[in-house]
């Protein structure tokens, strides 16, 4: 183990090695024997900071709490969301209204001779393009 990797274990973790990653344990503790100067020094440093946090058991003060809590801004009631469907609803209305209401806008007049007379002018159609092929086809 590295001595800037123990100093990271002992600074995110703590003094107690107990509470140090499994995996890393005991090579941390290996270090530490074999490098006292510089591991005393941190793990003292780091024991004081446990102590004043109140070590692995503290559990924060009721005064702590609610400051804590009063900084958070007060809850908002979320605002009712009924436009949305509402507005798709009127849609639907207007809509099936609309439809509904086509059926007596629509023509219901016989369709005119005219019409019958100017579809009857396209009937040959077919002969009059043979006869201008001609021999071609």
């Amino acid at each position: 183990m590295t001595e800037e990797r123990f100093f990271q274990i002992v600074e995110a973790y703590g003094a107690n090695p107990a509470r140090w990653p499994e995996t890393e344990r005991a090579a941390a503790m290996a270090f530490a024997d074999a490098h006292p100067d510089a591991a005393d020094a941190a793990l003292q440093a780091e024991a004081l900071l446990d102590d004043w946090l109140g070590g692995p058991d503290a559990q924060p003060s009721e005064l702590l709490e609610r400051r804590i809590l009063n900084r958070f801004p007060a809850p908002v009631a979320a605002p009712v969301r009924w436009q949305i469907p509402a507005a798709a609803a009127a849609a639907l209305l207007v809509g099936a209204f609309i439809g509904f209401a086509s059926g007596a806008l629509t023509v219901t007049e016989p369709v005119t001779p005219t019409l019958y007379a100017a579809a009857d002018a396209y009937a040959g159609l077919d002969e009059d393009w043979i006869s201008w092929l001609g021999d071609d086809v």
